[in-house]
């Protein structure tokens, strides 16, 4: 009996061993769900003042716009990138969007994606690589950062590698990461729509309605003026 009593007992540890670091690695993977952060949308009334602190994607002049701040490794940011890119799709001349790298703790290819982004903007290629980082998300640390590149059309391999070798701090991420702290980002992505900072990703159906109703002359945020 006792036999079986300590074999019992020792799955029962095991499992519970095995749940908890699954626990802990999902929390240090993915990082705070944001929809568990606050359910409130908040305006942030000085919002256009932030527009041109981060990469500019789509028109600057569109009545839509939105600012990301997003990680490129952070699979609810893929997520919502898909989100983005059918809305963009759908209204390519008023949907403007601004980017924020907003790197989450714990993520090891965070910042090293972020560099390599910043590296192909140096050569103007900041948008189709932001294209090929998210996409290609699953990948990192499996595929070459210059595979990335060549996909981009990054012209000078050789700059861009000699870019991402680079170990000083990234100024737009220093930039995104400052931003986020005076706004009270706490998870990515963390989006605002013509100031109204969303307390969770909007899902496409969201997002559409929210772009609908800027576009007649209301708020993003239904009941807010």
């Amino acid at each position: 009996m006792k036999i079986k009593w300590d074999a019992a007992l020792t799955v029962t540890l095991v499992g519970c061993a095995l749940i908890t670091t699954s626990l802990v690695i999902r929390r240090e993977f993915i990082g705070p769900r944001p929809e568990s952060v606050t359910h409130e949308s908040v305006l942030i009334r000085d919002w256009k003042s932030y527009i041109g602190q981060g990469v500019t994607l789509g028109p600057s002049k569109a009545s839509v716009q939105l600012i990301e701040f997003a990680d490129f490794e952070c699979p609810f940011c893929g997520e919502f990138y898909k989100t983005l890119k059918g809305i963009e799709a759908k209204y390519p001349n008023q949907v403007g969007v601004t980017y924020m790298h907003f790197p989450i703790q714990g993520h090891r290819f965070a910042i090293p994606a972020a560099r390599v982004a910043e590296c192909a903007a140096d050569q103007g290629r900041f948008e189709a690589m932001y294209d090929q980082l998210f996409e290609g998300h699953e990948q990192f640390g499996l595929k070459p950062w210059d595979d990335y590149a060549t996909a981009a059309g990054v012209p000078d391999m050789a700059a861009f590698d000699a870019c991402i070798k680079k170990t000083d701090p990234i100024a737009q991420v220093e930039k995104g990461k400052a931003l986020g702290a005076k706004l009270d980002v706490q998870g990515t992505p963390t989006i605002i729509i013509n100031g109204w900072k969303l307390g969770h990703p909007p899902t496409a159906e969201e997002l559409d309605q929210m772009v609908q109703r800027v576009l007649t002359g209301k708020s993003p945020v239904d009941g807010k003026s």
